[in-house]
C-alpha cells in the first residue's frame, strides 16, 4: 500500500467510528490520558510515515503523527489491513 492509500483508509475509519484498539494501545491510552477522541484527531489529520509490511500479522504497519485535540504531540502506531479492512490501533505514545 501506498502512503496516500493508507491515509485514505486511516481518515475513512476515523470519519465513520471505526477506531479499533488492541489490549496494548487502551493501556497505554489509559496510562497516558489519551482519549478516543485524541486518537481521532490524529488519524484524521496526522502525518503518516514508516510504512512497512509485517509478515506474521498480514498487515501494513505505519507510524501516524500528530496532535491531540490539545494540541499535544501524539504518536500512534497503526496496523492497516488490506483492503481497508480493518485498521487497528497497535500502541500510542
Amino acid at each position: 500500500m501506498t502512503v496516500d492509500e493508507i491515509k485514505k483508509c486511516l481518515r475513512d475509519f476515523a470519519r465513520y467510528g471505526c477506531f479499533q484498539q488492541s489490549k496494548h494501545c487502551r493501556e497505554r491510552m489509559r496510562e497516558r490520558q489519551v482519549t478516543v477522541d485524541d486518537a481521532l484527531n490524529v488519524l484524521l489529520w496526522g502525518q503518516v510515515s514508516e510504512i512497512k509490511y509485517n509478515e506474521t500479522n498480514d498487515n501494513w504497519q505505519c507510524k501516524v503523527t500528530g496532535k491531540d485535540i490539545d494540541g499535544d504531540d501524539l504518536v500512534f502506531i497503526a496496523g492497516v489491513w488490506e483492503h481497508c479492512h480493518t485498521v487497528r490501533c497497535i500502541t500510542v505514545y
